[in-house]
Formats: C-alpha cells, sequence, structure tokens
C-alpha cells in the first residue's frame, strides 16, 4: 500500500510539474499549487529525483510547454514559502513544506541546468560537424575548380603552340609567295607579258586561299568568328531556307571579302588567259 501511495503521489507531482510548465502564473494560482503541494508532502513523501530528467526533456520538446515558465513558478513558490516560514508556528499555512519544495525546486533547477548544458553540447557538436562538411564542400569544390584550372592552362599552352605553330605557317608561306613573285618577276622578259601575269595571280590565288584556310584554323582554336555578321541565323537566304540559297550563296554572304577577293582574281587570271591565247 505504501509503494502504491508513492507512486500514486509521484504521478501526481509529474501532473503539477507539466502544470507549471505551461505558462507563468499569477501569486493566487501560484498559492493554489502551494496548497496543493503541501497535501502532496504530508505523511512524509520523498519525491523520486531520479524521474525528473525525463520529465525536463519531454517538456523541452514540447512547444506548448517552456521550461523558463517551471523555473519561474517554482522561484514564486520558494518565496511564498520563505514569507511563511519566517511567521510564528501558529500562524503559517504550509508548515513542513519548506524543506521539501526547497529539495524540489533545487533538484528541478538541477536538472534544467544539466539539460541546457547537454543541448549546448549537442548545439556546439552539430555546429562542429556542419563546420566540417561545409569545409569539405569547400575543400572539394576548391579542388575541382584547381583541376579546372590545370586543364584550362593545359589547353591555353596547347592552343598557344598550334597558335603560334599557324602563324610561323604564315609567315613561312608568305615569304615562299614573296621569294616565288619574285622569281617570276625576275623572268619577266624571258616569257610573254599575260603567261607571266597569269601565273603570277595563280600563285597570289594560291598563297591567299593558303593563308585564309590557316587564318581559319586559328579562329577555331581560339574560339573566334571570322564570319560576317549576318540578319538571319547561319546566314540563310530567307527564313525559310530557300532552293536558291546553294553553298556559293552562303559563302558570299559569310565571307564576302575572301569570296569578292577570289572572283577578282580569277576574272583576272581568265582574261590574262584569253588574251595570251590572242
Amino acid at each position: 500500500m505504501l509503494l502504491e501511495e508513492s507512486k500514486r503521489r509521484q504521478e501526481l507531482l509529474k501532473k503539477y510539474i507539466w502544470e507549471l510548465a505551461a505558462q507563468c502564473f499569477e501569486y493566487d494560482r501560484i498559492r493554489e499549487y502551494a496548497f496543493k503541494l503541501k497535501d502532496l508532502y504530508s505523511n512524509n513523501f520523498r519525491h523520486s529525483y531520479s524521474e525528473f530528467f525525463p520529465i525536463i526533456v519531454d517538456i523541452a520538446k514540447e512547444e506548448s510547454y517552456n521550461l523558463e515558465f517551471l523555473s519561474s513558478n517554482v522561484e514564486e513558490l520558494k518565496n511564498i514559502l520563505e514569507q511563511d516560514y519566517t511567521k510564528e508556528d501558529k500562524n503559517k499555512e504550509f508548515k513542513g513544506l519548506y524543506k521539501p519544495l526547497v529539495k524540489l525546486g533545487d533538484h528541478l533547477n538541477l536538472e534544467i541546468g544539466r539539460y541546457n548544458y547537454f543541448s549546448s553540447s549537442e548545439k556546439k557538436i552539430l555546429d562542429i560537424e556542419k563546420y566540417t562538411e561545409t569545409s569539405q564542400d569547400k575543400l572539394t569544390h576548391a579542388t575541382a575548380e584547381l583541376e579546372n584550372a590545370k586543364e584550362k592552362i593545359h589547353s591555353m599552352q596547347t592552343e598557344l603552340i598550334a597558335v603560334l605553330s599557324i602563324f610561323a605557317a604564315i609567315v613561312l608561306t608568305f615569304s615562299c609567295s614573296i621569294n616565288l613573285i619574285g622569281s617570276v618577276l625576275t623572268h619577266m622578259n624571258e616569257a610573254p607579258f599575260f603567261k607571266t601575269t597569269f601565273f603570277t595571280l595563280l600563285c597570289g590565288f594560291i598563297v591567299i586561299n593558303l593563308i585564309f584556310v590557316l587564318m581559319y584554323f586559328i579562329s577555331k582554336i581560339i574560339g573566334r568568328s571570322i564570319y560576317a555578321s549576318c540578319k538571319t541565323t547561319n546566314c540563310t537566304c530567307g527564313d525559310n531556307n530557300t532552293p536558291s540559297c546553294n553553298s556559293l550563296n552562303r559563302i558570299r554572304k559569310r565571307l564576302p571579302y575572301i569570296f569578292w577577293l577570289n572572283i577578282f582574281i580569277i576574272t583576272l587570271m581568265i582574261a590574262s588567259l584569253i588574251m595570251y591565247k590572242i
């Protein structure tokens, strides 16, 4: 019977603790709980300290309850009992409750402090884990960027070598063409004028187009376009790519400078050939 009564009172104490954590009560309501606790602690009832921590943890998890309310209400209970404790014995309303309630308040505050300590420690651990994950992500990102930078540097080196090689080929081609044209002009007196003109134009035609092809390679390597701007997409002849828009017309629109230069040289070559035959 004594054990069952103790369990019943312990459960009733848990109920009071939950109620005291629900809101911050006024003075009169706190006095009501003082009388309830006086009846509870009668007949030398001793609360079980080991059951307080699970209650504190459960209260902290509930949104409608607050540990600060519990601490504030328990502190107000202690103030009421301290005032009553200083009175004469015949005027005391809560005789015999002061010491049990002081222990109850100390035990609850101790468990609240322990919960707050573990909560702060857990928060620090979570912050450290989050910081570690963030640092790892940053390190992974930085490593990826470093690898990309290395690839870009390697690609730039390759492109630079290719561009310099093509420029060297252009210079070499231009030099050879100058020598060839000079040789043609040197022997100009030994051959008919229009024949010499034809072969000179032929050499110019070959050199100009060879240099253009090399420049085209350079534009592809460095990612720049050498095409002329057009009003339509891909320089088509209209919105519906009409049959009249053949390859020659597209070259004329996209590369007008090289197109008309070649037309001019070919025209002169044909004219020189005709004049030579005549």
